[in-house]
């Protein structure tokens, strides 16, 4: 599943981080590897936007969690997990 991910305390002020593959959208609380960083999912929200075809999901994130075990890990387009 395609996902962008955006970071910062909330969705007004989030700078977009990238655009990922996921096996499946993660919710608000669990947290993903992505790029070598452990990140907490703030909020998740659908973006079913029908005039292009990019990510129709969403994930906030926070600060890097130091530690801890990642739900998920997130894959680039090639497929290679980063």
């Amino acid at each position: 599943m395609l996902i962008d991910v955006f970071a910062g305390p909330d969705r007004r002020s989030a700078a977009p981080r990238g655009c990922y593959h996921f096996v499946r959208s993660p919710a608000p609380g669990e947290q993903v590897e992505i790029a070598g960083e452990i990140l907490t999912v703030a909020d998740a929200w659908h973006t079913p936007a029908t005039h292009y075809a990019g990510a129709k999901f969403a994930i906030l994130v926070g600060d890097a969690t130091i530690g801890g075990e990642p739900a998920m890990l997130c894959h680039d387009d090639a497929g290679a997990v980063i």
